[in-house]
This record gives C-alpha cells, structure tokens and sequence, in this order.
C-alpha cells in the first residue's frame, strides 16, 4: 500500500521554491519601476493606447454627463 503522506523532504524543497519566488518578485518589481522611470512620456502614450486597443472599441459619450448629474442632484435636493 502506497503511503498517503506527503514525503518530508518535499517540504524543503518547496520552501526553497517559495524564497526564490520571493527573491524574484523583488527584482522583477524593481525592474518594473525602473522602466517606468526610464520610459518617455511618448513611449508611454504608445503603450498606453496599445493598451486601449485590447479592450476593444467603445464610442465615446457625446457629453461629459454633467446634465445628467445635475438633473439627479436636483431631485435629491427637492426630496429633502
């Protein structure tokens, strides 16, 4: 019969496993804030509108929806 319990020295494997990925997340994080400093404000608004692309074409709103606002704001001051 097969032992059900996980053998032991796969405990310290995965703990070695988990420090690196540690290690890892901290270098990969400043890495990513480094780039970011270093990225131009045009570079940026490239990657920016690449980002927009991905989430597909939405038509934009033909106003600001402040009158929209205003007429919510006014029924909530007439109820009070």
């Amino acid at each position: 019969m097969d032992n059900p319990l996980p053998d032991k020295s796969c405990d310290g494997d995965a703990a070695k496993l988990v420090a690196s990925w540690r290690r890892a997340q901290s270098a990969l994080e400043a890495e990513r804030l480094q780039r970011l400093r270093n990225l131009s404000e045009r570079d940026a608004a490239k990657q920016f509108d690449r980002l927009l692309q991905l989430s597909g074409s939405y038509p934009l709103r033909p106003t600001s929806g402040l009158v929209e606002q205003q007429r919510i704001l006014t029924r909530l001051r007439e109820r009070n």
